[in-house]
């Protein structure tokens, strides 16, 4: 009795959201059931390539590959999401923040520095954040605590990769350097206690590199690698 009316459900909503042209993450979020995101997905919708995901070239420093609901929509509703990262030679992934979960990172190969600002306690939140830093070894792992202020660096001539997990499949993404330049010059002039001129901010903007890149001139040298041009 009740399996035809479920059906019924099911292809119902499936017709009223193809009729009003939503993507299948959008579908998928509205569908009732597990089982009516099931009957949504073809077989192919349950794998996903790291290797051919949005990503910028090696010769930025490395990429990343996500895994979330809206590049792998079968993640909806599983509670989960996963990056996979490739850092090159002297490769820097900038200073970033999770603010819809919790990182696990593994490093696969090699060795990779990891740095992370916890939240001061909420009692001084002016405190200057506790920071820990790690060298993390092949098949070591740590946590990112969720919303925390974390990056990575390849410290080596060799490249890198590691793995990072998340248990939401919206972990996101915010660039720490973007989002505090992107307020207005006048705030961040009072916030940086009137140290900069408005040409410098602008300059400043500008300089802001992409998420992963490469850096650390030191290891540059040993590399054999350009300095940046300030150097």
């Amino acid at each position: 009795m009740f399996r035809p009316l479920i059906r019924i459900v099911i292809i119902s909503c499936s017709v009223i959201a193809t009729a009003i042209n939503l993507s299948l993450t959008q579908q998928l979020i509205l569908a009732p059931s597990r089982n009516a995101r099931y009957a949504l997905l073809k077989d192919e919708d349950f794998l996903f390539d790291f290797g051919k995901g949005p990503s910028s070239e090696l010769s930025t420093g490395g990429y990343l590959a996500e895994a979330t609901s809206e590049t792998f929509p079968a993640l909806v509703g599983q509670g989960v999401g996963m990056a996979v990262g490739i850092l090159g030679p002297c490769g820097f992934n900038t200073p970033h923040t999770h603010v819809g979960g919790s990182e696990f990172f593994i490093a696969l190969n090699g060795t990779i520095h990891s740095y992370l600002a916890l939240e001061p306690p909420p009692i001084n939140s002016g405190a200057t954040p506790r920071v820990i830093n790690h060298t993390i070894n092949a098949l070591q792992a740590t946590i990112f605590p969720q919303g925390s202020t974390h990056m990575q660096i390849n410290p080596s001539c060799e490249i890198r990769a590691f793995v990072a997990s998340f248990g939401t499949d919206d972990f996101g993404r915010t660039q720490q350097f973007e989002a505090l330049f992107s307020i207005p010059d006048d705030v961040l002039q009072d916030s940086l206690g009137n140290t900069l001129s408005p040409s410098q901010i602008d300059n400043i903007r500008q300089k802001i590199p992409s998420p992963v890149m490469k850096s650390i001139n030191q290891c540059r040298v040993v590399c054999g690698m350009p300095l940046h041009p300030e150097h």
